[in-house]
């Protein structure tokens, strides 16, 4: 696949990834991740900056499924999650509301998590693209902290 063929694979490889987040509990959905990683491995190959670098929020997701003891790759995770904040230039706060609930959960880092949280908080929603994203992920970040001391206790 050449770079006229991003859009079509992004969209394929955003609604699989997608579909397998939510089907954890499913392992024939797990099995399909190494599918879904290199289809977007190969977006990121052809224009990493392809709608603001949102690829690497599908790598970070596919990373994060399973705990490092299981096979997953939390720090991977990490890496591709900033990566998206890198090339959206913070304005994707869905990435840092992923950021605190696949990674910095998985890793039981509870003040990186309330710090993204409290950041996706007193942002600015508005952004070109990115508005009702933006807003849904700062309800999904009040959630997130709210339950931050059940998650993590003292």
């Amino acid at each position: 696949m050449g770079p006229k063929d991003v859009p079509v694979l992004y969209s394929a490889g955003a609604a699989w990834a997608s579909w397998i987040r939510a089907n954890t509990d499913d392992w024939s959905a797990i099995a399909d991740k190494a599918r879904v990683d290199a289809m977007m491995q190969r977006v990121v190959a052809l224009d990493e900056t392809y709608e603001e670098g949102t690829a690497f929020l599908y790598l970070g997701i596919l990373a994060t499924l399973l705990p490092e003891a299981m096979g997953g790759k939390p720090e991977q995770g990490r890496v591709d999650f900033e990566r998206v904040i890198e090339l959206s230039d913070g304005r994707n706060l869905m990435a840092k509301v992923l950021l605190a609930h696949s990674y910095a959960r998985l890793v039981f880092d509870r003040d990186l998590h309330d710090r993204l949280c409290r950041e996706v908080i007193a942002a600015d929603p508005v952004a070109p693209g990115l508005t009702l994203t933006n807003t849904m992920a700062q309800e999904e970040a009040r959630a997130l902290l709210g339950s931050s001391e059940d998650y993590f206790g003292d």
